[in-house]
């Protein structure tokens, strides 16, 4: 019996024992990992404040704002007012000119890197597959200032925009802002202080105005959600009318509903990660599991090492080395999307007191040696790939510990700014 507990106590004391018991820890807490994200996929996520059911039948309004500090307005345009704009081609034109045919709006700048080709992309896309329906497109600069004629001509000419149906337009800013901000009610607004970067001059939304033919303003669609343009391809084909999920408020009960919008933002705060499609989403606790993943491995590694099992230490090593550069493209994949989706570069920590001062110093920390790390690891990987073995000893003194402590303070970051 002595002998049974003895030879059981040496094998569970073996290196490889350890291994094998430490992989089996990765893969549990890996497996409820998972299992927590695909039991969270069946909750009822937080919607935005146009689409929150107050009363069966209800939603709240369409609202815009006029700056990046102002409350949410109830979108309630009417008519377009009169106006006088330039085209790309120099020609002047006026809403009377237009008059007699629908026609869409959408709104962008030169400058602009992403959101604006992206959207005029989708404008090109959508106008062949309403191609058959007499209609114009109206594409105007929110930077009226520096996007020329000549400037919209070329941008025009990029999207291939026949000017008999889609015109690309300037003017005069006092009357491009009284335009923007009391005809169509747009979210736009230039930026100022550091929010003013390159290529972000200007903020502005995505959406699509519908008006008919009489210059009265009947909808507005988001422009990058799939689902909302097929809305108005049919409104324009008249195969349906504009759903009243689209239509701007009636002006009889601006004054009700706005105050309605009022009291539930102080309630509910819009979640800018709710308008992400479902793949990006799921992109944070993807990137939490890669990082768990790597810990885990790296610390199987270490084990391995100390267990002098050199073969198995390599792999793991390499394998920890892939899972990191997998986190890599996915966060930045997410932050992309993010920016596209959202127009926001990441999730604020809304949290207060201590704990905000906590989440920041692991936060700041943590990008500042994440910075360090693949640098580290490709020169300790280089050196025992090459078998240099004590200058891989020397460098992996200093990388393991920072690529460890990355890892580990990625997957409280998840936690603190998604969980808490």
């Amino acid at each position: 019996m002595i002998g049974y507990f003895n030879e059981n106590r040496r094998i569970m004391n073996s290196p490889r024992w350890q291994v094998l018991s430490l992989s089996l820890v990765a893969f549990c807490l890996l497996a409820s990992m998972t299992c927590e994200e695909l039991f969270a996929q069946n909750e009822t996520p937080a919607e935005l404040p146009e689409n929150q059911v107050l009363e069966p039948g209800d939603t709240l309004p369409l609202t815009y704002r006029r700056s990046a500090y102002d409350q949410p307005q109830v979108w309630n345009p009417d008519e377009v007012d009169d106006f006088t704009l330039v085209d790309q081609t120099g020609q002047e034109f006026t809403k009377e000119d237009l008059l007699g045919k629908p026609w869409i709006v959408n709104f962008i700048f030169a400058q602009c890197p992403h959101q604006c080709p992206m959207t005029s992309r989708m404008m090109m896309e959508f106008d062949k597959t309403v191609s058959d329906v007499d209609m114009r497109m109206v594409t105007i600069t929110v930077n009226p200032e520096e996007d020329t004629v000549e400037i919209m001509r070329k941008y025009a000419d990029i999207w291939e925009a026949d000017p008999k149906r889609w015109l690309f337009a300037t003017g005069d800013p006092v009357q491009v802002w009284k335009l923007i901000r009391e005809g169509f009610k747009v979210t736009a607004w230039e930026n100022v202080g550091t929010a003013r970067q390159p290529g972000m001059e200007f903020a502005h939304d995505n959406n699509i105005i519908h008006v008919d033919a009489a210059g009265k303003i009947l909808g507005r669609y988001n422009s990058i959600d799939p689902k909302e343009m097929s809305v108005l391809r049919r409104v324009l084909k008249g195969d349906i009318e504009t759903p009243d999920e689209f239509r701007p408020v009636v002006i009889e009960a601006r004054e009700a509903q706005q105050a309605t919008v009022l009291e539930y933002m102080k309630k509910v705060k819009a979640d800018p990660l709710a308008k992400l499609p479902y793949w990006a989403k799921r992109l944070p606790a993807t990137n939490a599991m890669l990082n768990a993943l790597a810990t885990l491995l790296l610390m199987l590694g270490f084990t391995a090492i100390k267990a002098k099992l050199t073969s198995l230490h390599k792999k793991l090593m390499l394998y920890a080395f892939g899972v990191s550069c997998l986190f890599l493209i996915s966060y930045l994949v997410y932050h992309f999307a993010l920016y596209q989706y959202a127009g926001v570069r990441g999730k604020p920590f809304e949290q207060t007191g201590t704990i905000r001062t906590v989440y920041f110093s692991i936060l700041i920390s943590h990008v500042i040696l994440a910075a360090m790390v693949p640098v580290l690891a490709l020169v300790t990987i280089t050196k025992g790939l090459r078998q240099n073995w004590e200058s891989h000893r020397k460098w992996a003194k200093v990388t393991f510990p920072i690529w460890l402590y990355v890892s580990i303070t990625g997957v409280i970051i998840y936690w603190m700014l998604y969980k808490l």
